[in-house]
């Protein structure tokens, strides 16, 4: 359904408009404790899908259930980059937020510091407060994995319901479910104006997000132990042993070929507990016989779609320790120069290729 807004709402580009689509899934999110709003690229919408939100919940009387924090710096009027208009972000009474002093410093609105953090960032160090009266604020808080973890905890504290993270573009590592238990996945023409090659990089990435868990086939107990193994790579026989390989990472493949030999036999695993790229997924598609792979979570996973799919047809499977919860997919038809798809059609054709309705927040 459309809602008329208080004010103007700045369009992807520099285009202006009066109503929003309501996503479903916004009713959903107190559900969870944690939720990142995620972009594929920059300028596909995700400052629009999060604004949208917010207007949302301070429609409902909702807004002290939010807390709001981002991983780089969201809110400006002028996109860094491009040069082009941008929507700010507007608070309502109630709603927690965190930033750094020097955000904070340059607030259009009222509030009340709850916490001001020991550490330093490159702003200053950051400001948690309760918006008092509505207005702007620029968000930029922690950009590293403990420091959104402490976050959240202080979010719950002080009576938020769900703490919202507003990623940032190249850093979707940080929507880890090892952090936030939910996400929203925003993506659009910035990624590509091929409607083909957007609908097919947001169909994989949605793959790899939905891999299956390995608690939940027959080698549960395995996913227990992996999950306390936080780096190098290790071999897993038939048998269910754990063997280091003495290998940091895939990054000087070359030198560690021999030591996977052992486990090129059915039933065999192989953990890789940081990133996994083509190139490893090739060399193991030339084997006569793989093991399965598995990754603690699809932030760990630097592939394309043609590899991938080699390796798949070889029958080796790719298994994740944790999983997120992808509430929505919304996308933006406009790219930051200004070229734009068809709204209906890329949604259809988005929402055939995943298997669920996606959105676009100002159709």
């Amino acid at each position: 359904m459309a809602l008329d807004l208080c004010g103007a709402l700045s369009l992807y580009s520099a285009c202006t408009i009066f109503a929003v689509v309501i996503p479903d899934f916004f009713d959903d999110i107190t559900q969870y404790a944690s939720l990142s709003v995620v972009g594929m690229a920059k300028n596909v919408g995700k400052t629009v899908c999060l604004r949208a939100l917010l207007q949302h919940y301070r429609r409902q009387d909702r807004a002290s259930q939010l807390a709001v924090t981002s991983i780089g710096v969201d809110g400006e009027s002028t996109d860094a980059l491009f040069k082009n208009a941008k929507p700010e972000l507007d608070f309502y009474p109630g709603m927690i937020v965190q930033t750094s002093e020097q955000h904070y410093l340059r607030r259009r609105l009222s509030a009340e510091i709850l916490d001001i953090s020991r550490e330093t960032t490159a702003c200053g160090r950051l400001v948690t407060a309760k918006v008092l009266t509505p207005g702007k604020l620029m968000l930029s808080g922690y950009a590293y994995t403990q420091g959104l973890k402490r976050y959240i905890s202080l979010a719950h504290q002080e009576g938020a319901a769900t703490a919202i993270i507003d990623g940032a573009l190249s850093r979707m590592s940080l929507a880890s479910p090892f952090v936030s238990e939910a996400m929203v996945l925003c993506t659009g023409a910035a990624l590509s104006k091929n409607m083909n090659e957007l609908v097919s990089k947001t169909r994989l990435q949605y793959t790899l997000m939905n891999l299956p868990l390995l608690s939940q086939s027959s080698k549960a107990g395995l996913a227990e132990k992996l999950a306390m193994l936080n780096a190098g790579v290790y071999g897993i026989t038939p048998e269910g042993g754990i063997r280091d390989l003495g290998i940091p990472s895939l990054l000087r493949l070359d030198a560690h070929l021999d030591k996977f030999k052992p486990f090129y036999a059915p039933g065999s695993f192989l953990y890789v507990s940081g990133m996994l790229n083509d190139s490893f997924l090739k060399f193991l598609s030339a084997q006569a016989v793989r093991p399965d792979l598995i990754v603690s979570d699809f932030t760990k996973l630097f592939i394309s779609a043609q590899p991938y799919s080699a390796f798949l047809r070889g029958g080796s499977r790719l298994w994740v320790l944790q999983q997120p919860v992808v509430l929505g997919i919304c996308v933006n038809p406009v790219s930051p120069d200004g070229y734009v798809l068809d709204s209906s059609e890329l949604r259809g054709r988005m929402s055939d290729a995943l298997g669920r309705e996606v959105y676009d927040i100002l159709a």
